[in-house]
């Protein structure tokens, strides 16, 4: 056989002897890759649980089971996701649990009420925090808080808030929730005639009580609330949107009067901003303190996708929820704001919401 055939024959056997290890290689290196991946690798087969501060049936819960519907997706390892409900004074328990209680492994996080953002230095004596520390993942989207009444009640404008004879009864749920805040603070600031009932363990039960006559009405609503539980009623005129408590008016509700525009002094507005200000933004997420950084980036990242994905928002159109990214560099700066309100605007403020109730 001449040599140079026998020389081809050789370099084509060593070509394919190349290739072939070649390709064995990039297979071992993207297998070890795949391998190499610590948040999938820690994920996988695990459970990870959303804790909602609040009984099922409300605004909160509602958010906190969509998105458990699809966040295993975005999640390296694709865990199984869990809603869990753990109500307690307006969301206090949750919280305390979160911080101080659950595993910091990155397998728990929740969907928190906006004002445990300012909880601390206006009901200092349950939430012993600083909100600064939040571990954001983001939120879910913007609120605005109204308070609406039933139409028993007899309601009908704005004029008639501030009550008469003995007064109106108003639903709230435990010290802290929005629900009760923001009504004590109406009542205080405007010194409108109300029966602040709160011991509700979640604003489902409390707007069970309002359509049964227990109560008149109820804020802390938000509209993501009022289209998933009262659009047909206050279509029907059998509820009465009268007033929105946030640093601004929703699209929706034309007409409906805003706290802010009421005859109040600086201060006053001042002191209602720390109450209603934090509902801009809405249905925050929050992890545990002290989760490794890089799964607290892959949880956000996770977030922020599962908000676009096309099966998400098909169920939040279903149930009239409105869904609005907004990051934790967005909610950071108006936490830092809250805390930055003048100590003696704070501290009047607390006591305000002390015991009015």
């Amino acid at each position: 056989m001449p040599l140079n055939a026998s020389t081809a024959r050789e370099s084509a056997a060593r070509r394919l002897c190349r290739a072939l290890v070649g390709g064995s290689l990039a297979i071992l290196a993207t297998s070890m890759s795949a391998q190499a991946d610590p948040v999938a690798d820690f994920y996988r087969g695990k459970e990870v649980s959303i804790y909602v501060g609040s009984s099922t049936g409300g605004g909160f819960d509602l958010y906190g089971r969509l998105v458990s519907r699809h966040l295993s997706r975005y999640i390296p390892g694709n865990p199984t996701v869990v809603v869990r409900n753990m109500p307690g004074a307006g969301g206090i328990a949750q919280v305390n649990y979160l911080l101080n209680v659950a595993a910091k492994d990155g397998t728990n996080i929740g969907i928190i009420t906006p004002v445990m953002a300012t909880a601390p230095f206006l009901t200092p004596d349950v939430a012993k925090w600083d909100s600064r520390k939040f571990v954001w993942l983001g939120s879910a989207n913007e609120e605005i808080s109204t308070c609406a009444f039933w139409s028993a009640s007899k309601i009908t404008d704005v004029k008639a808030l501030a009550g008469s004879g003995k007064g109106l009864m108003v639903a709230g749920v435990g010290p802290s929730s929005g629900s009760t805040l923001d009504a004590i603070t109406l009542k205080s600031i405007m010194g409108w005639k109300w029966n602040i009932v709160t011991g509700y363990p979640g604003l489902s039960n409390a707007m069970n009580a309002a359509e049964a006559g227990e109560a008149d009405g109820m804020c802390g609503l938000n509209v993501t609330t009022l289209k998933a539980r009262l659009w047909g009623p206050i279509e029907r005129g059998e509820v009465k949107v009268l007033l929105q408590t946030s640093l601004r008016n929703h699209p929706e509700l034309p007409g409906v009067a805003n706290a802010f525009d009421l005859d109040v002094t600086a201060e006053q507005k001042q002191m209602m901003e720390l109450v209603f200000g934090p509902w801009i933004f809405g249905r925050p997420f929050i992890a545990t303190p002290d989760v490794p950084a890089e799964r607290l980036a892959a949880l956000r990242k996770a977030f922020q996708e599962v908000l676009a994905d096309p099966q998400l928002l098909q169920e939040a159109e279903k149930t009239k929820s409105e869904i609005k990214y907004l990051p934790p560099a967005d909610i950071q700066p108006i936490v830092e704001r809250f805390y930055q309100t003048p100590a003696a605007v704070r501290e009047k403020t607390r006591v305000m919401l002390d015991g009015k109730s």
